[in-house]
């Protein structure tokens, strides 16, 4: 009779409780590979900054862009990236943003009683320049400069600018759009004194977003809103300077997607 080989019960136990580590090393193996992975995707999400975010270098006209829209900031006290140079600048949380939550504006109802009254007062006799300005020390010769923009409250009208070769409060241009008066017009503040270079009618209502631009190219300009060309104008008294946002008086008004790219050399 043949007799046949058995293999000992502690070496089954050995066999086994070797298969049960290499399994066990295995699960962990490929857990740990899935959770670097995982780690790995998360950090590729990440945008590159929540401050000032920098276009990627797709093309030579994109190089150098900057643009700002709120969202890293926290809601109802002064934007973190942002200068106010004069007005009560804050960061509004709005739900229906180009860019939600956040934007940057003069929220008017957030402003004590006593400094609503003054301003109110104030536009009887006078007119007061509301301006903020990035923290950002660029100046800018030749560019592209846009922003959206909602306008939606004042006792006078409500204003939204785009100010741009900023030298000091008596020294910028300013694109402005200007509702219910319903004009796209283009400023100089020179000396402290707001001289119009040019303006066109615009149809603008409150409480809706809209978005401007500015094309510079030495003392040669254009203005667009929504994308469409609505006129262009020549002066050469400010050759460059910062960008920032204005407005007038007691309006209220919000700015998002603000962003300014530098125009490629020869353009």
């Amino acid at each position: 009779m043949t007799e046949k080989k058995r293999v000992s019960r502690p070496a089954l136990w050995a066999f086994a409780f070797a298969g049960t580590l290499a399994m066990t090393a295995g699960v962990a193996l490929a857990a740990g590979n899935r959770a670097a992975a995982e780690v790995a995707a998360a950090a590729a999400a990440v945008a590159p900054s929540d401050a000032v975010k920098s276009d990627a270098a797709g093309s030579a006209s994109a190089a150098g862009a900057k643009a700002w829209d709120f969202d890293h900031d926290r809601g109802n006290l002064k934007p973190s990236d942002w200068t106010a140079v004069a007005g009560q600048w804050r960061v509004i949380i709005d739900r229906n943003a180009p860019s939600e939550p956040n934007t940057m504006g003069l929220p008017g109802y957030g402003l004590p009683r006593t400094n609503k009254v003054k301003l109110w007062l104030d536009s009887f006799f006078t007119d007061n320049y509301l301006l903020a300005i990035p923290n950002d020390p660029t100046e800018y010769t030749d560019f592209s400069y846009k922003a959206s923009f909602k306008e939606w409250g004042g006792a006078w009208g409500s204003y939204a600018g785009l100010v741009f070769r900023y030298t000091d409060p008596q020294n910028y241009y300013v694109l402005a759009a200007m509702c219910p008066k319903d004009q796209l017009a283009l400023y100089r503040m020179n000396g402290g004194q707001l001289n119009l270079i040019k303006e066109v009618p615009a149809a603008l209502e409150r409480g809706r977003w809209y978005t401007f631009k500015v094309d510079a190219r030495g003392g040669h300009f254009t203005a667009y809103l929504d994308g469409k060309p609505m006129f262009e104008a020549d002066d050469g008294t400010l050759a460059k300077g910062r960008i920032g946002v204005w407005s007038q008086n007691d309006s209220r008004v919000s700015f998002d997607n603000i962003k300014v790219t530098p125009a490629a050399a020869g353009s």
